[in-house]
């Protein structure tokens, strides 16, 4: 397979599989085929040629269904899906805190022992007391005043309560709005994610698809091959065995029958990963039955097949997931450094309380107060940290921005080089189609030349080779143009001019560029 190598590496796309099912083996496009595998030809001729190949309008449905399939059980995706709620949580409480909150806080204590306060009302009052009683005595009076003891007063009370409701709010706290901004644009990016992985998803589900049904198209091709070389092989032993060759026929058609049938468990192993790969992307047992294309009148639907994948050539309005990710992470690192900024501000906030205290719960009309307040708060030197905080934030958004163009030049070179590959395999198409063609109205001219013995044995295998690697080339280059066709979609987004990257003024969402008009 062509191109594949240069589709863009998603979440989930399989570089292993990829690369094994491009790498070119004996029995693929454009390769050499021995002459006796050109004894294949009247096999190739009853199997359908075109079985396995791309039947644009029938398959449609059942990838549809693979692709809906993995959207709804890829643990992957789940992951990111539950990602998404984490961002939005965390939005609305930042919200919440706009809102004024009310609690209830109640305290009951007992003490013992601690600091006191000491005093001397006996030393201070019982001289002048002491004076008053004996005035009164020498007046034939009962003594009237107390000896008193000085007193020892208790900082804590050996049982209290305090029970309240409180009441606070913010009234002016700059940073909080800078937060919510940085939130929200946050839970954008990972939604942005979100629908990153999506795509990525149905792209190498479709990608992995296809590339089954290719290799299954391989393994069909070699087990019919196989059957008709140990035919071959027993024809020529018995031929040895009459007098009528050499050795070195049987042995020649066993050689080319052991190297099919190494070619065979090579394909059948490379079917086997595609598909694995393709259960895993559906999150289905790895042994789980693929419904491939079976409709033998593929070739004569090519005009369908190519109408359909010139409409998939036309320009998209949707954005770039990665850019959008991208753009809002920017969008909340500004946010991010504005907070940063607001922290030199002053913040102000309310606070009511109501209750009651006392020595115990037993309520009277003195026990219950309220209370309301006014809180300003405003750190006025912090050694640096706030301006440290401000250059780490301004840093992280200029290193964002320069990704951002970046990022944006490379989704460019991959729109362009998708595109280009569709549009090679749409006019491969044409020819490919002309040229087995071709073969096979060359083949039938040398089979009657060969049947008349206007011909040698040799010129007419050169004739079978032809045509056998003809209708190999049809088959690998309809299911490439679907592969391309399912990279195309994923790459063909709305992107920025790459012209005002560089320009200042440019906003981070300005001069889109949709997908190349039809």
């Amino acid at each position: 397979m062509k191109h594949l190598q240069q589709a863009p590496n998603g979440a989930f796309f399989c570089k292993e599989i990829d690369t094994r099912l491009t790498s070119q083996h004996k029995y693929s496009n454009n390769t050499y085929i021995s002459p006796c595998l050109s004894l294949l030809v009247v096999a190739m001729i009853a199997l359908p040629q075109q079985a396995q190949a791309s039947e644009a309008l029938a398959v449609q449905p059942i990838l549809k269904a693979y692709v809906q399939e993995g959207l709804a059980n890829n643990p992957g995706l789940q992951s990111q899906n539950a990602k998404v709620e984490v961002q939005q949580a965390k939005l609305e409480g930042l919200r919440a805190r706009y809102l004024p909150s009310l609690g209830l806080n109640a305290r009951a204590s007992m003490a013992e022992g601690g600091r006191t306060i000491d005093f001397p009302a006996g030393d201070l009052l019982n001289p002048v007391y002491a004076t008053l009683n004996q005035q009164a005595v020498a007046q034939g009076q009962q003594p009237r005043f107390p000896t008193l003891d000085n007193q020892s007063i208790p900082l804590l009370r050996p049982t209290e309560q305090d029970t309240r409701l409180t009441l606070n709010g913010p009234i002016y706290v700059p940073q909080l709005n800078a937060q919510v901004e940085a939130q929200k644009q946050a839970s954008q990016a990972e939604t942005a994610a979100q629908r990153r992985l999506r795509e990525e998803l149905e792209r190498d589900i479709q990608v992995a698809y296809w590339q089954t049904a290719q290799a299954q198209a391989q393994v069909d091709i070699l087990q019919n091959s196989l059957q008709t070389l140990q035919e071959n092989e027993r024809v020529n032993q018995a031929l040895y065995k009459a007098g009528t060759v050499t050795l070195d026929a049987p042995k020649r058609a066993q050689a080319e029958r052991l190297e099919v049938q190494v070619a065979l468990q090579k394909a059948q192993s490379q079917r086997n990963l595609a598909q694995e790969y393709l259960n895993l992307l559906r999150n289905a047992k790895p042994d789980a039955a693929v419904q491939l294309p079976t409709n033998p009148n593929a070739v004569q639907r090519l005009q369908h097949i190519q109408t359909e994948l010139q409409e998939a050539m036309k320009g998209s309005t949707e954005n770039s997931a990665p850019l959008s990710q991208l753009e809002r992470n920017i969008e909340a690192l500004q946010a991010g450094q504005q907070a940063a900024q607001n922290s030199y501000k002053p913040t102000l906030v309310y606070q009511v309380d109501a209750g009651y205290q006392g020595k115990d719960y037993n309520t009277g009309p003195k026990t219950g107060f309220a209370q309301a307040s006014v809180v300003l708060n405003w750190t006025l030197i912090d050694g640096g940290i706030r301006s440290n905080a401000v250059r780490q934030a301004r840093a992280e958004k200029e290193s964002a921005e320069s990704k951002r163009i970046e990022l944006i030049r490379q989704l460019h070179l991959a729109r362009s080089q998708a595109r280009q590959n569709l549009e090679v395999s749409i006019q491969t198409l044409d020819a490919r189609m002309a040229q087995k063609e071709a073969a096979e109205e060359s083949l039938r001219i040398s089979t009657r030349k060969r049947d008349a013995g206007e011909i040698t044995q040799i010129e007419f295998l050169s004739a079978e080779q032809v045509a056998t690697r003809a209708r190999l080339g049809l088959i690998n280059t309809i299911y490439q143009a679907q592969v391309d066709r399912a990279v195309w979609q994923f790459n063909n987004r709305q992107l920025p001019d790459i012209v005002t990257l560089n320009d200042p003024k440019a906003n981070t969402t300005a001069n889109p560029v949709g997908g190349e008009k039809p």
